[in-house]
């Protein structure tokens, strides 16, 4: 689906698709059209304010970068529930037809459009906000992303079209996070058995499987609040990071590196230059390592067929259905298809090799960067929400996500002072369960203040040497690959330079959109066989799809639709300069993730040190107080808010 506006920050429009307008004139739904634009005026309101309206002893503008969450989705939800406009059919646009020199006024009934506004905006609560486009522009998303962003869990809602419950997709979606989240086990970052601790360059693979389970509880609660243990993050579920199961090039760039075995066994040999498995292969005119990504979604297939759509035969699908998905955002198949239908100019990402295609099909290289952007997340989720900035237990002993991630850090801290300090804390703030909300915060705050605050500043230990270290690593990686591949006759580009799973990529939508056309055909396939269909074969539907666009042809429908009606998108991606911006933008991902991982620290241990007993504080306004019962009252009498 094509996204419906964005608001551009730097040239300050609103750009609205057409299709939307028509169908407003038309007097289809033009209470969509009212939203985009109380939703996109919120976006220049916030611009101006963060651009104009500083105070004018501050000589920096703007005054910074976004302003957090959905801002544009607030301010029309707000209107939509305060407005009363007389009367109440409202005009909201006036379209001039240049031809014809005649206005149309375009209105829309106020009750059915403020509805419809709060509908949407309910519909939201609870899902992510996809992460905003590295640009100048913010589109209307309305919190979830499905308009303009494609991802595992996009591509896999297909799934409820083929016959599965929503139940059932949930567990599918869980063995496809799995995958996403084992490249957190990077064989960098893992810490072999016999290796002493070395905080934070190194952690062991029991400490980073914990923080991926933590993580998955929060993610999949339904399915974690079952009585078995089946959604339970181990070694054995998660596995490590191996590039055949992303169909990542596997190539190391580095030939002193150390074998990644010798960190851990299930980790694959390290491939260095002149390996055969980094050649093209001649017939098939594609990376010889992508039959090993074949191979594993191959033995994952069989899985879910022998153990039917139970706990462990769904995991093994998603987990198929992950390797299924990157071939379509990893490789360089959609731009081939393109070139194979006559549009010769788009950037193949690659130079011509010995193959029968001449330009072969390939993967990106998975580095530090990507690493480390796929951990920040993650971890600055957890670490640093204002959801639970201060966290009162139920009963002795319970730990909010953030603190079970902290203790697991500070347990791979090689000085074990640290974990001892915070553990008596939390020992002493047991105590405190039953005390009313606002006693337990005093005695929180006299607990981590001033200089015998050791608790406070074990946490910042620990935050200062994961960010220092996750800096140094992006800008080694970003010096050393930078090169041109369609300039130096290599076939081996880089992750962020071929990868269209981010949204900020021109070819994003259609990679998404072939890679949901496969998933529906495997699904559909792997669900006849089990409801005993003994002549279904999800194994060859998914294998078949794993071919160079010169050797097959049920895209090309596709692929001739999307050119045709997303020409702007299709100039993008021919341009070289756009698309190296657009490559910079997705490497600095993990750099900008560091650095909101640091503001979002500071903000923290700020308010560690006792800070939130300024009830002026503007950092009242982030946080989300749970308490029950007649705690309440308590809360909003010491807020002010009650006499």
């Amino acid at each position: 689906m094509p996204k419906l506006a964005h608001y551009d920050n730097r040239e300050r429009l609103i750009r609205i698709n057409p299709s939307v307008v028509s169908s407003a004139l038309a007097g289809t739904e033009p209470e969509i059209l009212l939203n985009i634009l109380l939703h996109e005026f919120g976006h220049h309101l916030d611009n101006v304010l963060r651009s104009d309206l500083i105070q004018p002893h501050l000589s920096a503008s703007p005054l910074a970068a976004d302003a957090e969450g959905e801002e544009g989705a607030r301010l029309a939800l707000w209107l939509a529930c305060i407005a009363k406009p007389v009367p109440s059919r409202i005009q909201i646009a006036t379209w001039w037809d240049v031809q014809e020199n005649l206005p149309q006024e375009i209105t829309a009934h106020w009750a059915q459009s403020s509805n419809a506004i709060i509908r949407k905006h309910i519909a939201g609560l609870g899902k992510p906000l996809a992460p905003r486009p590295e640009s100048d522009q913010e589109g209307f998303e309305a919190g979830d992303g499905d308009e303009a962003r494609q991802t595992h869990l996009e591509i896999e809602k297909v799934l409820l079209t083929c016959g599965l419950t929503q139940a059932e997709v949930n567990a599918v979606y869980f063995g496809n996070w799995l995958r996403d989240y084992s490249q957190l086990l990077d064989p960098k970052i893992v810490r072999a058995m016999d290796m002493p601790k070395d905080f934070p360059d190194v952690l062991s693979r029991d400490a980073l499987t914990r923080i991926v389970d933590i993580l998955s509880v929060k993610r999949f609660g339904e399915l974690r609040r079952q009585p078995t243990s089946d959604y339970k993050v181990t070694p054995a579920r998660l596995g490590v990071y191996r590039p055949s199961e992303h169909i990542d090039n596997p190539k190391v760039t580095n030939p002193n590196a150390p074998d990644p075995t010798t960190r851990d066994l299930d980790f694959e040999v390290a491939i260095l230059a002149g390996s055969p498995q980094l050649e093209v292969d001649y017939q098939t005119s594609m990376k010889r390592y992508i039959s090993r990504s074949v191979d594993f979604m191959r033995r994952e297939l069989r899985i879910a067929i022998d153990k039917g759509p139970n706990a462990e035969g769904l995991r093994a699908f998603g987990s198929a259905l992950h390797v299924l998905e990157d071939f379509f955002a990893h490789s360089n198949f959609v731009e081939l298809a393109l070139i194979n239908n006559g549009y010769r100019n788009v950037l193949p990402w690659t130079s011509p090799a010995n193959c029968k295609a001449g330009l072969p099909l390939v993967t990106g290289m998975f580095g530090p960067t990507d690493v480390i952007a796929s951990l920040a997340g993650p971890l600055g989720e957890i670490l640093f929400s204002t959801e639970d900035v201060i966290y009162q237990p139920i009963k002795p002993g319970d730990r909010s996500p953030r603190e079970q991630v902290l203790l697991i850090l500070l347990e791979e801290h090689h000085n074990p002072r640290y974990l001892e300090i915070y553990n008596a804390f939390l020992t002493t703030r047991d105590s405190w369960v039953d005390l009313p909300f606002a006693e337990y915060l005093q005695r929180c705050a006299a607990y981590l203040q001033g200089l015998s605050a050791v608790p406070g500043n074990a946490v910042g230990i620990i935050f200062k040497e994961v960010l220092t270290h996750f800096g140094d690593q992006v800008d080694d990686w970003q010096t050393v690959h930078g090169q041109d591949p369609h300039e130096n006759g290599c076939t081996d580009p880089s992750h962020s330079q071929l990868a269209k799973d981010h949204a900020q990529h021109p070819l994003h939508l259609l990679a998404g959109s072939l890679a949901t056309e496969a998933v529906r055909s495997v699904a559909m396939a792997m669900i006849s066989c089990w409801n005993g269909n003994g002549r279904a074969d999800p194994i060859a539907v998914a294998e078949a799809y794993f071919k160079h666009p010169v050797d097959c042809s049920w895209q090309n429908r596709q692929i001739a639709a999307w050119a045709a009606g997303n020409p702007e998108d299709l100039r993008r991606s021919q341009d070289k300069v756009e698309m190296l911006e657009v490559r910079k933008l997705i490497a600095a991902s993990a750099k900008k993730a560091s650095e909101q991982m640091r503001k979002d620290s500071l903000a923290y241990l700020n308010f560690m040190r006792g800070e939130f007993l300024d009830s002026n504080s503007p950092m009242w306004l982030a946080f989300r107080f749970t308490p029950t019962g007649s705690t309440i009252l308590e809360v909003l009498k010491w807020l002010g808010i009650l006499k």
